[in-house]
C-alpha cells in the first residue's frame, strides 16, 4: 500500500487486480481468511498480496488516516500484544471477522457491475488450464496455436482447428445415445461448455521447461517461438526455436532474444533483454545472427513487435516514462489506457488490448482515428488473435485459469457505465502521480570484488545412527556471493564417529572449483585437494573431479558423473552415470528415474572393485569425501558391518504423493556377506546459500528393518547431517 502511494503504481492502482477480485468474487471464489496464504488453487498464493492490499485499503477506509501507523505502533510497544490484540485495539474487532465483513463488499460490488449492462465476450472456444495464453491464428485462419500451462508440468504447444468441432461432437453423440439406450431413464447431461478439441499437433520441449509467444511463419508450414535454455554456468536464456511439426530447430543460441514475429520468410523482428536493457532487434531465422535496432536502454521496456500484413510497419509497446503506449514504428498512437499486445487485422489498423479502471477490452485501433472497443468482458480479452474470417480468437480470465474465447464479428461492443466510487476496488482508484526522491549522493565509483568481504555466521548439526553418536559445531567466513567459503568445524563423538577438526574451504572465482579440506580426528589426519568442472546442456549435466589426498592414506583421484532427461508430456525420464577411481579402487553407479507430477520412482545400481571396502556408517562433517573412498555408507547400518574386496549394491525408491518422504528397498553383497533392508527417508541436499550465510547440507533423516544377519529383524533409526562450503 505505501510502495503504492509513493510510486503511483503497483497493486492498489492496477487493473489486474481489480479484474481478479471482480470476477473472483462474481464466482463466490474469494480465499477465507485462513486461505489468504495457503490457498493452491490458480493464483491463490498471490492473493496474499491481492486481497491483502485491498483489505488494508478497506481497514484504513473504514477507520481513518493513519490506522495503519497506529496498528504498527500497538504491535511495537513495550506492552506485550499478540497480533490479534493489537488488531483489535485500532479496528475495533478481530482481523477475521472484518474480513468476512470486506469479503461481503467486495462480493455485492463485483455483482452490481455485472448487472450495469450488456456483455460482449463471444463464445467460449476452448478450455484451458491455468496460465494458458500466447494464441497465434494460422494465415489461412485454418489453425489455432495456443500454449497449454498446468501445474508443475512442462509447457505444451497445442495447435486446434479453428472449424467446428463436428467429429468430437458426433463421437459425444454416439457415446450419449448408447448411455440412454441401456437406460432410458437417464437423463442427458447439460452441456454448458465445449467439449474438448482433439489436438492437430502438440509440442512439449524436450528438456521442458517454458513455450513463449509463439507466431507463423509467413507461409504458414512452422511456428517460431521463445523457450529458455541454460549456458554452461546453469543460467537460463531466452533463445529463438523454429518447429514445423516433424523437426525442431534451435535457431539462436544464448542471445536473449523472444517475442520473435517473422518480417519475411528469413528475417523476424523480436526483443533482446539483456543486462536489464531493452531493445528491438532482427534475427536471421536462417543463421541465427541478431542485429540490434536502435540503442538498448535501461531506461524503458519493450514489448510484442508486431509485423503489419504487408511487412512495411512494426507496432509495438513500450514503457516510458512512467507508462505504456503503442508504437507504431517510432510514432506513439494515442489509446484510451494502457495498451498491452497489439495484433495487426489490416495493414492499417491494429486490434490492442487497453487496459483501464479495472477493465481490459480489445479495441480496433485505426492509424488514423479513434480507437473504439470491440469487448466488454467480465474476465478481460487478452492476447487478441485475429483470422482470416474476420473472427477474433481470445483469452479471457477464468476462476481456474484463462480460457479460449471467439468473437463472430468486430463490431463496436456496448457503451461501459458509469463508474462509481463505491466499487472500489473492484473499479481501482485513480493512480496518484508519483513523489520526486531526492538524490542525496552520487554512485560511488566501482571497486574489483576480490574476495568480497567476509561475513561470520555459526551452525550446528546432531548426528546419530547405528554405533555412531556426534555433535557438530562450525563458524562460516564467506562472501555474500559465494566465490569464497571456508568453515572451521568440530566433532564431539561417542562409539565410532569420528572426534576431532576440520578446515574446509572452496574457491568459485574461477570456471575450475578449487576445494581443499584439512583435518584432524582421532582415528585419522590429512589433508585433500580437490578441483571440480561441471557444464550444463539443455538436458545433461557433465561434472568432472580430480584431486590429491595426504595423511593416513595417499592417493590421486578422479571422477566424472553425467546425467540426463528426457521429457515426455508431462513425465520426465532421469539417466545418471558416475565413475570414480583412485590408486585401488573404482566404484561406478548407474541409476535412472521416473518422475510423474508430485510421483517419482527410482532405481540405482552400484559396484566397488578394491581392497578393504567396508559398508556401514554415516558421513562426518569433519572427513573430506576422499577418507570415505573406500566406504559404502548406510545410515541403518553400524560401521564396518562387513568389509571385502568386490561390492555389489541395488537400491529402489519412491516417493508417496502427499507425503514428505520416499519408500526404498536396498540390497548389499560384499563378497559372501549379503543383507537387505527395507524402510523410509526424508533427504535434503541442498548448495551453499552465501546470500544467507549458509555453507551446504546433506540431511537424511529415515527408519528401516533389517531383513537378514546379523541384524534380522533390527529396526534402526538415523539422522545425518553433513556441511560443506
Amino acid at each position: 500500500v505505501v510502495e503504492g502511494r509513493l510510486t503511483g503504481a503497483g497493486r492498489p492502482t492496477s487493473t489486474i487486480r481489480a479484474l481478479l477480485l471482480r470476477r473472483w468474487a462474481e464466482n463466490g471464489r474469494l480465499p477465507t481468511y485462513g486461505q489468504l496464504n495457503s490457498d493452491q488453487r490458480f493464483l491463490g498464493m498471490s492473493m496474499a498480496y491481492l486481497m491483502g492490499s485491498a483489505y488494508l485499503e478497506w481497514l484504513e477506509e473504514r477507520s481513518g488516516p493513519g490506522s495503519l501507523r497506529n496498528l504498527w505502533s500497538r504491535m511495537t510497544a513495550r506492552q506485550k500484544r499478540s497480533f490479534d490484540e493489537a488488531f483489535t485495539g485500532v479496528f475495533g474487532e478481530r482481523p477475521d471477522r472484518l474480513y468476512g465483513q470486506f469479503v461481503a463488499e467486495v462480493t455485492a460490488s463485483a455483482v452490481a457491475i455485472r448487472r450495469t449492462g450488456e456483455l460482449r465476450e463471444g463464445t467460449l472456444f476452448q478450455e484451458t488450464a491455468r496460465n494458458s495464453g500466447d494464441p497465434a491464428v494460422s494465415p489461412d485462419g485454418t489453425r489455432l496455436a495456443v500454449v497449454v500451462r498446468r501445474r508443475e508440468q512442462p509447457d505444451q504447444l497445442v495447435i486446434w482447428s479453428t472449424a467446428p468441432a463436428e467429429e468430437e461432437e458426433k463421437k459425444y453423440e454416439e457415446r450419449l445415445a448408447k448411455i440412454l439406450g441401456r437406460d432410458p431413464e437417464d437423463v442427458a447431461p447439460l452441456r454448458t461448455k465445449p467439449l474438448p478439441r482433439k489436438e492437430v499437433h502438440t509440442l512439449t520441449m524436450p528438456d521442458g521447461g517454458d513455450v513463449d509467444t509463439p507466431r507463423w511463419t509467413r507461409d504458414g508450414k512452422a511456428l517460431i517461438f521463445a523457450h529458455r535454455a541454460p549456458d554452461a554456468e546453469g543460467v537460463l536464456h531466452f533463445d529463438l526455436y523454429r518447429w514445423d511439426f516433424e523437426r525442431l530447430t534451435r535457431i539462436t543460441h544464448l542471445a536473449d532474444v523472444r517475442d520473435a514475429d517473422p518480417l519475411d520468410d528469413t528475417t523476424a523482428i523480436a526483443v533482446r533483454s539483456r543486462y536489464g536493457m531493452s531493445q528491438l532487434v532482427t534475427v536471421n531465422l536462417l543463421t541465427g545472427d541478431v542485429t540490434p535496432r536502435g540503442e538498448g536502454s535501461i531506461d524503458h521496456v519493450i514489448t510484442s513487435p508486431r509485423v503489419s500484413p504487408d511487412g512495411a510497419r512494426i507496432a509495438h509497446v513500450a514503457h516510458r516514462g512512467g507508462r505504456w503506449t503503442l508504437y507504431v514504428d517510432d510514432t506513439p498512437i494515442a489509446v484510451p489506457g494502457d495498451p498491452a499486445s497489439p495484433a495487426w487485422t489490416s495493414n492499417d489498423e491494429l486490434l490492442v488490448t487497453v487496459f483501464s479502471r479495472g477493465f481490459a477490452e480489445l479495441h480496433r485501433v485505426p492509424l488514423t482515428g479513434t480507437p473504439t472497443p470491440i469487448t466488454r468482458t467480465a474476465g478481460g480479452a487478452l492476447d487478441a488473435a485475429p483470422a482470416k474470417d474476420g473472427r477474433v480468437f481470445f483469452m479471457s480470465l477464468d476462476p481456474d485459469g484463462f480460457v479460449v474465447r471467439v468473437l463472430d464479428s468486430m463490431a463496436e461492443a456496448p457503451a461501459p457505465p458509469a463508474y462509481n466510487e463505491a466499487w472500489v476496488p473492484t473499479i481501482p482508484p485513480l493512480p496518484t502521480p508519483p513523489g520526486e526522491v531526492a538524490q542525496t549522493r552520487s554512485v560511488p565509483a566501482g571497486e574489483r570484488y576480490g574476495i568480497g568481504r567476509q561475513e561470520f555466521a555459526w551452525f550446528t548439526s546432531q548426528n546419530f545412527a547405528p554405533g555412531q553418536r556426534a555433535m557438530e559445531l562450525g563458524v562460516r567466513f564467506g562472501d555474500v556471493v559465494g566465490r569464497l567459503d571456508t568453515l572451521l568445524m568440530a566433532s564431539f563423538a561417542a562409539d565410532n564417529a569420528p572426534e576431532g577438526f576440520a578446515l574446509a574451504s572452496a574457491w568459485r572465482g574461477w570456471p575450475v572449483e578449487l576445494h581443499g579440506h584439512a583435518y584432524n580426528t582421532d582415528e585419522q589426519s590429512g589433508a585433500e585437494l580437490r578441483a571440480l568442472w561441471s557444464r550444463r546442456f539443455p538436458r545433461a549435466n557433465l561434472v568432472l573431479e580430480g584431486g590429491a589426498a595426504g595423511g593416513d592414506r595417499d592417493s590421486l583421484f578422479a571422477s566424472a558423473a553425467f546425467n540426463t532427461r528426457q521429457h515426455l508430456g508431462a513425465s520426465r525420464f532421469e539417466e545418471g552415470l558416475r565413475v570414480e577411481v583412485d590408486d585401488d579402487h573404482y566404484r561406478a553407479i548407474l541409476g535412472g528415474a521416473f518422475r510423474s507430477g508430485s510421483f517419482r520412482i527410482a532405481a540405482r545400481y552400484q559396484r566397488d572393485g578394491g581392497a578393504n571396502v567396508t559398508l556401514g556408517g554415516i558421513a562426518s562433517s569433519v572427513l573430506p569425501r576422499s577418507a570415505y573412498a573406500l566406504r559404502v555408507l548406510d545410515p541403518a547400518l553400524p560401521v564396518a558391518i562387513a568389509r571385502g574386496d568386490e561390492y555389489d549394491g541395488w537400491r529402489i525408491e519412491s516417493t508417496v504423493p502427499g507425503l514428505p518422504f520416499m519408500i526404498f528397498y536396498q540390497r548389499h553383497e560384499l563378497g559372501a556377506f549379503h543383507l537387505s533392508l527395507a524402510g523410509a527417508e526424508v533427504e535434503l541436499d541442498s548448495d551453499p546459500l552465501p546470500i544467507l550465510k549458509m555453507p551446504g547440507l546433506d540431511l537424511t533423516l529415515g527408519v528401516a528393518r533389517v531383513f537378514d544377519e546379523p541384524l534380522r529383524g533390527e529396526t534402526k533409526w538415523w539422522l545425518s547431517m553433513r556441511w560443506r562450503p
